[in-house]
């Protein structure tokens, strides 16, 4: 695989890691109750020796026995002809999504409340923010968040006592991936989601971390207009294949 790429997402499980995980010949199976495709897919992230039907075949019961659908994630330096073998079996792709990435310089710190942790404060304008709704879905958010190793800065963009944006920083080797961003649907477009990144990017910054990136949902034209403007340039795509209909 790509160097660039594997360190890419190497940094990216890290920072949003899966509750179970197995190595199988080179693919990292990941679990976390269904939250999330990040956390609920197949990595082929390593050489491997099988044959990939065979692989393929492994990874579906697997997924079955514990009630999820086999997803895949793919990037342009994943093995040749897997993505093919996949559209074949009836894998559809959803979610395309680009990793952006760009040298830390100085950012100003806005109306940021920072902590090394996701504290209740956080968590619930994370929730809030995003509708999540749901005690399972919010306690595996919770465990995963819980299984970060590295440094972690949690903040929120405060207006008036009231929380306005939030979002996370996770940084490992020198690098601060951003994740998480999310701004209250009321208050979009006043520029608090440039705060929240600059804030946290700043953090990461004083904390050693020289090269920041992130993942985007491509279609999300704001968001990548934004990550734009705060210096980040496209480094790969990655997307997923999804059995649907499988469980």
């Amino acid at each position: 695989m790509n160097h660039k790429i594997l360190l890419f997402e190497e940094l990216s499980l890290n920072s949003h890691p899966a509750l179970q995980a197995q190595l199988y010949d080179g693919w990292l199976l990941r679990f976390a109750n269904g939250y999330t495709n990040r956390a609920n897919s197949v990595n082929p992230l390593y050489p491997s020796s099988l044959p990939p039907e065979k692989k393929l075949a492994f990874c579906e019961n697997i997924y079955a026995s514990q009630g999820l659908p086999p997803c895949f994630k793919l990037t342009e330096a994943s093995p040749s002809g897997l993505d093919e073998l996949l559209s074949a079996r009836g894998y559809e792709v959803v979610t395309l999504t680009t990793v952006m990435g760009t040298r830390l310089r100085y950012f100003p710190t806005g109306d940021c409340v920072l902590t090394s942790y996701a504290d209740d404060a956080w968590l619930d304008s994370y929730f809030a923010f995003t509708r999540c709704a749901g005690s399972a879905k919010m306690m595996t958010m919770k465990q995963i968040l819980q299984n970060i190793q590295s440094p972690m800065l949690c903040g929120r963009i405060v207006k008036n006592g009231v929380s306005v944006a939030c979002g996370m920083c996770v940084t490992e080797r020198g690098y601060a991936g951003l994740l998480n961003i999310v701004v209250d649907a009321p208050q979009r477009g006043k520029g608090y989601g440039r705060e929240i990144c600059q804030s946290l990017l700043a953090a990461a910054g004083r904390l050693g971390a020289h090269t920041a990136y992130l993942q985007v949902v491509s279609n999300n034209v704001a968001a990548v207009k934004l990550y734009k403007k705060l210096g980040f340039e496209d480094a790969y795509r990655y997307w997923y294949r999804v059995k649907k209909n499988a469980v």
